[in-house]
């Protein structure tokens, strides 16, 4: 799977100043590249601000020669990919020369179907930044349109796994968590992993727990898990956090008692060793977007 290096909210990143915009305006992905040979995003900021005078940056990923993304933008931030069209498009930029790597080409299907899936778009809704009105001189993005769209289409399905693994991290307050794994890792025991860090300078609440949540009576816990704390020193970095913390969670629960329930995710990060709340010392991040059926058997 894709290495992906999240520096949405990083302080580092240019603005964003431009006005955000809802979700659900969202309508096109624009494929770009850098027209360079090599590049990151720290390396073209120094153009947008320094040379345009840009608040903003250009895109909302930026995948690199080795097939890694720097996940730079929220979706509701308006990036500055193709003038005029802004507000309605997600934008990710491979960097190349109207030359990329497999592994960019990887990434980038990876990416895109992510946000196809994010947005409720469809392969025609993935166009290159050429291919947008006004813009039609333009090289970018250096690629015939038909033939990514063609691959994108070749398996344009993906996996729950890969679904949840691609899904966008959500924060809560001053706290930031990103759900990785859920899914029945063998019969009978459904297992959630992600990770949920501190940012702003909030506090390390120091136990971590998974918890399944009644898909048809959210406030209700089916069950729960202390996970150990996990090294995740990738998460740790992106979000400008001291290496060794243990923020990430793993945990699992035999769910054979309770088949025919409808369950979803939640994190829990609190000062409780039995991970209870306590006030002003506890963050839940929930996922009920991603349900699945407790199985009959």
């Amino acid at each position: 799977m894709t290495k992906i290096v999240d520096l949405r909210g990083d302080s580092r990143i240019l603005g964003p100043t431009n006005a955000k915009r809802n979700v659900s305006q969202v309508t096109k992905i624009a494929r770009h590249h850098s027209a360079t040979s090599t590049g990151d995003v720290w390396a073209f900021q120094n153009h947008w601000n320094g040379t345009l005078g840009w608040g903003t940056g250009g895109y909302h990923e930026i995948i690199l020669r080795d097939g890694t993304v720097q996940w730079c933008y929220f979706d509701n931030d308006v990036t500055n990919g193709v003038g005029g069209h802004n507000t309605p498009t997600y934008h990710i930029c491979l960097v190349g020369n109207s030359s990329f790597t497999a592994e960019q080409e990887k990434a980038f299907e990876e990416r895109a179907k992510a946000a196809m899936q994010r947005f409720g778009l469809s392969v025609n809704d993935v166009l290159g930044h050429n291919e947008f009105s006004g813009h039609t001189s333009n090289i970018c993005p250096g690629i015939n349109m038909n033939t990514v769209r063609e691959r994108l289409r070749a398996g344009n399905n993906l996996t729950h796994d890969q679904i949840i693994l691609a899904s966008p991290p959500k924060t809560s307050g001053n706290y930031v968590g990103k759900l990785e794994v859920f899914n029945e890792l063998q019969l009978g025991i459904f297992r959630i992993a992600g990770w949920l860090v501190p940012i702003n300078g909030a506090a390390y609440l120091n136990q971590g727990y998974v918890f399944w949540m009644d898909a048809d009576n959210p406030n209700v816990e089916i069950g729960r898990c202390k996970s150990a704390g996990i090294i995740r020193d990738d998460v740790n970095a992106a979000y400008g956090l001291p290496s060794g913390l243990r923020f990430g969670l793993d945990g699992t629960l035999d769910i054979r008692k309770f088949a025919g329930k409808r369950v979803f995710p939640m994190l829990r990060r609190t000062n409780d060793p039995n991970g209870n709340t306590i006030n002003g010392q506890t963050i839940d991040i929930r996922f009920p977007e991603y349900v699945l059926t407790i199985p009959k058997r």
